[in-house]
Formats: structure tokens, sequence, C-alpha cells
């Protein structure tokens, strides 16, 4: 369902008289709140948790001699063969605790790619932050309290292609054709969490009630759906 869609189902739904909206774009008044109604229960069902599957992302680039930190910004993500323009955090490891960040040295290419090993940035810092360092093959990974990712040592003059996961930040809905990216088939959950916005503002319990059953069923389908069998946490050391 497009942005526009889901705000005319929630009109639909809340039993609010008329027609529409016929477009989210210079509302006013109460279709000016259904429209802020779906734009924000979407955004809230993106970040209940930090682990959807479907804002998992997978990044790729190249290290630059001597350099250690690294914005998120400089890293292509590999579905839209494009630099990361929406990133929310980096995932460190998988449902299991085993690493998800990968290095191997360029030109060889990736018969040599070996996994980076996780340290958190207290003990990063203690290593690679202390003293004299020199440069070479990079075996940890970081993430700095700037939300940068850190490998170490920094690397050497072989040249790397690092790769890696991370999650996209919230997807904002803003014109008639945006589709949320969760599957299809849960779009009605931002339709339900919106009914319970209509009927606080408008004082609707019945109203209130069926978004709140409605989207009790959903919640779990989706979260069995899209979230890993086990939550992220970090790894021990």
């Amino acid at each position: 369902m497009t942005y526009l869609e889901l705000c005319q189902r929630l009109r639909q739904e809340c039993g609010i008289s008329g027609t529409g909206p016929s477009t989210v774009s210079s509302q006013t008044g109460e279709m000016k709140r259904v429209v802020d109604w779906v734009a924000t229960a979407w955004r809230e069902i993106q970040n209940k948790y930090i682990d959807w599957r479907w804002m998992h992302r997978s990044f790729t680039g190249t290290t630059t001699t001597g350099q250690s930190e690294y914005a998120a910004t400089v890293f292509t993500d590999t579905t839209d063969s494009a630099l990361i323009s929406r990133f929310g955090r980096w995932l460190t490891h998988d449902d299991t605790g085993y690493s998800l960040m990968t290095v191997y040295a360029t030109a060889p290419g990736v018969s040599g790619e070996r996994y980076l090993t996780f340290l958190p940035w207290e003990a990063f810092r203690t290593i690679y932050r202390f003293g004299t360092q020199n440069n070479g093959v990079p075996v940890h990974f970081s993430i700095t309290p700037a939300n940068k990712f850190a490998i170490g040592p920094a690397p050497d003059a072989t040249g790397y292609t690092v790769n890696g996961d991370y999650q996209m930040s919230a997807q904002e809905l803003s014109a008639d054709a945006n589709t949320p990216e969760m599957p299809t088939r849960f779009h009605m959950l931002i339709v339900y969490e919106g009914m319970k916005k209509y009927a606080s503002y408008e004082s609707a319990p019945e109203v209130y009630e069926s978004g709140k059953n409605e989207s009790g069923r959903m919640w779990g389908d989706l979260i069995l759906d899209q979230r890993p069998s086990i939550p992220l946490s970090e790894p021990l050391a």
C-alpha cells in the first residue's frame, strides 16, 4: 500500500465522513491529522526494535592507508550500489554472536577474505590508541563514540576491502506514492496503529479497541517474521 492508500484506509477504518484524502500534500484540519498519524505510526513501528530484518543492509568499501576510522557515508550500500544515505547503526554480529565484518586485501581478491574480530571501544582504544602505532593488516574492529567504524591496526599500504552490515534509519513517508519498506502483508499494522492515535484524539474508545485488537494480532506475526530468533546483543569478550 502507498502512503496515500494507507491514509485513505485509515479514514475509512476510523469512520471519518467524506472521502479522501486525495493527496498527502498540503492537507489541513482532519485530513492533515490523518496524514500525520500514518507517518508517525510508520516511524514508531520502525523504531520500536533495533533489529528489523527489512532494515538490515550490507555495505562494502575500501580502506585508506593509515586511516582507522570511517563514517558510514563513505561506504557503499550493496543493494542500492550507492553511498549509504540512511544510516542507523552498525551491526557487529549475527543472531548467534559471530562477526558480520570481513576484510581482504583488495588486489588478490576475496580468496583471502577473513573475519574481523569485534572489540568494545574501551578495549580497542587501549590497544590501538595508546603509544606509537604501526600500520598493518587489520584484524579488529570497533564502533567509536562518534558512531564511526574503526579498524585496527590502521591499514598499511596494501589496500583492503571491508564488507559488513548495518541497520538503516527510519524511512520517512512524504509523497503519495511512497511505499513502506516492510513486507506488504503487514502494511495494515500502520493503519491499526493510526486508529489508536485517532481514537485518543477524538475520544473514540470503540475505534481504539478495534485498532488495538487488530494490531495486537499483527504485531505478533510481524515480530516472528521480521526479527531474529535470538535478539541481537553484544558478544561476550
